[in-house]
């Protein structure tokens, strides 16, 4: 993934319910950019689709 370099400038959200939707968003583009350690990898890996999934699938 191409990172992009955004200038401006920010404005603190003033309601609560935005303040906490920000920071969770925050958290969530933080947690997409660190690196998975070898227990994630290792829960990562493929597995088979249980046959009753399988139209959901295709």
């Amino acid at each position: 993934m191409r990172k992009q370099i955004i200038s401006g400038t920010i404005k603190i959200p003033d309601k609560e319910r935005e303040t906490n939707l920000h920071r969770r968003i925050a958290e969530f583009a933080r947690w997409m950019e660190k690196p998975k350690d070898a227990q994630e990898i290792f829960r990562d890996r493929r597995k088979s689709v249980p046959i009753a999934m399988l139209p959901m699938v295709y």
